[in-house]
């Protein structure tokens, strides 16, 4: 459930007694929905420890086509299946697929960074939605409908969710990071620090006033739902897990999608089996899955469905993977647009499947929404932005995505040992944009670690090497056990000679090193460095356990050793 409406007290709402709080029965909802962090969590971490080892790369990718992209699919069967809603709302069912599929290829290809921005903001908007609309319906079962009571719990998911991401200082960088590649304007430090402030003050103010609020009805009556309440800790308590407290952002996202989609999944099929009970007019197949035993039936074709999630990162073709990749933003954009309309708890029919009395939810004033053309005019604007902005790409095409993926490896993820020199005016100025950028975001966001290495890098390719080695001597103090910061760091010494500098930080970093790939690298630049050194027994060592770690490199350390006796030093002595 991804939205809901204010609701308003009725005089003739009655309590109901304590089996009616419950969504489903007291083991479900415990269990799938209330409860469900309890299970993920201890799954998650438990996965991804040493004792076990999973990467989290690989458990994001199982969570992101299983579960979500999985779960995409009960939705997709009603707006379809349905045929009293798909009457209702044809023309979005039918003009959406197209529209957003073709408009994949040109946000991708040409401004990635817009592309991600949209993904990020509508999945948090959808993510608080819809425990908005499990709060909501919690109370509504209780006949607690007041409408000061449904804006408070709008607040509180609100404050929960969006300040949960200003405090993730890797969060702030990547937002800002897209922000300034679609061209957003600089947001000065002092701005942001206001911000994050602003929004722990406000949670507090609104924490206070759903308290003071739920003690005022619960004198009053109808008195709330105490369940909504543990679905609001659940619920916030998850999303700060995964945002704060999870050190890689991708495996926080992943609990996170646990815990969010198998509630949609259990609210889902409780409501389409009501509806297959009450509806004659669904389809055969929603009448087929949907009824008792079938839940199996039900988990297998989410469970088909999400394979194309999986196979996506597999296909090497580039045409074929384009498509694949289409196919999944799409689902992804139709899963969030749709649900903001099919579920509204203050529609009649999805009272009555819900198992909600009719006119618990009382509708808000219809003066604009009761316009045929309000969606239209909602929509027009981002519509009329998207189509000049792929209008000019036409005309005067900037660079690709692919492009600037290139540019990015090379200038700032790693250390390239010399000023850029690049001949197109355009990758010039890409790359001068993206030195600011990053230069901005390190000083708005002081507290983010990876936000400071990645300006250091750029530093140090601008040909700045002392002014990024005092930087990444900075972030070393903080982090004293950062395995990144010490390899770039010693990157920096290598190139400007300080062979014992280098080695020093990379014997560090080899302390510091989890994994076989990492080890190998760096044992790969001290047998480079011991060459150098002319220290050849030492250099054979350093090789023979580099290859150990990754087989893959026995080429490149033949190819060293075969040097009989290394060339000078091509280092220059000087910053």
């Amino acid at each position: 459930m991804s939205d809901t409406s204010a609701v308003t007290s009725r005089p003739d709402a009655v309590p109901t007694d304590s089996a009616r709080r419950w969504m489903i029965n007291w083991r479900v909802d415990s269990l799938l929905i209330l409860l469900t962090p309890l299970i993920a969590v201890p799954a998650v971490f438990l996965l991804s420890s040493s004792t076990v080892g999973v990467d989290a790369a690989t458990i994001s990718l199982i969570v992101t086509a299983f579960f979500a992209t999985g779960h995409h699919l009960p939705g997709m069967i009603r707006a379809y299946g349905d045929r009293d809603l798909f009457q209702r709302f044809k023309l979005r069912f039918i003009l959406a697929p197209p529209l957003v599929f073709l408009a994949y290829f040109p946000l991708y290809n040409y401004h990635f960074d817009l592309y991600r921005l949209i993904i990020l903001v509508w999945a948090t908007w959808h993510g608080f939605m819809q425990l908005y609309g499990f709060v909501r319906i919690y109370d509504a079962k209780v006949g607690s409908t007041a409408k000061a009571t449904a804006n408070w719990d709008w607040l509180v998911c609100l404050c929960g969710f969006a300040t949960a991401r200003l405090m993730r200082p890797e969060q702030v960088s990547n937002t800002l990071g897209h922000w300034y590649s679609a061209g957003g304007p600089l947001i000065p430090p002092t701005l942001l620090t206001t911000v994050r402030w602003g929004a722990l003050a406000i949670c507090v103010a609104v924490l206070i006033g759903f308290t003071v609020n739920y003690i005022v009805q619960w004198r009053r009556g109808p008195k709330p739902n105490p369940l909504k309440v543990v679905m609001l800790i659940s619920g916030i308590g998850t999303w700060w897990i995964a945002m704060c407290f999870v050190d890689e952002l991708i495996l926080g996202i992943a609990l996170f999608d646990i815990c969010h989609d198998v509630q949609y999944l259990a609210i889902v099929w409780l409501y389409n089996c009501r509806s297959v009970n009450a509806n004659p007019k669904l389809n055969r197949f929603m009448r087929y899955v949907f009824r008792r035993g079938m839940v199996l039936l039900y988990l297998g074709l989410i469970t088909a469905y999400g394979t194309i999630g999986y196979i996506a990162p597999l296909v090497k073709d580039g045409t074929i993977s384009s498509i694949v990749y289409s196919v999944l933003f799409t689902s992804t954009i139709l899963h969030y647009y749709y649900d903001g309309f099919i579920w509204k708890v203050r529609e009649k029919t999805n009272q009555a499947n819900l198992g909600l009395a009719q006119g618990a939810v009382m509708p808000r004033s219809q003066w604009f929404s009761g316009i045929r053309s309000s969606h239209a005019l909602k929509w027009a604007p981002a519509i009329v932005v998207l189509g000049l902005l792929f209008l000019s790409d036409l005309i005067d095409p900037p660079l690709t995505t692919a492009q600037k993926d290139k540019m990015d490896k090379s200038y700032a993820q790693t250390v390239v040992g010399k000023p850029i020199r690049l001949e197109k005016p355009e990758e010039i100025s890409w790359l001068n944009e993206k030195f600011q950028s990053a230069q901005d975001i390190a000083a708005t966001v002081p507290d983010d670690r990876r936000a400071q290495l990645r300006a250091s890098i750029l530093l140090a390719n601008f040909g700045r090497n002392n002014e990024a080695a005092n930087r990444l001597e900075e972030l070393l103090k903080q982090h004293p056990d950062y395995f990144d910061a010490h390899t770039i760091l010693a990157e920096i010494h290598l190139y400007q000679g300080n062979l014992e500098q280098a080695s020093d930080r990379f014997q560090t970093a080899l302390s510091l090193a989890k994994t076989g790939k990492e080890r190998s690298a760096i044992n790969l630049r001290l047998g480079e460095i011991d060459l150098h050194k002319k220290d050849f027994a030492a250099a054979k060592i350093r090789f023979q356990k580099a290859v150990e770690d990754d087989p893959r490199l026995s080429a490149s350390v033949e190819a060293l050793e075969k040097a009989s006796s290394p060339s000078p030093s091509p280092y220059p002595t000087d910053g």
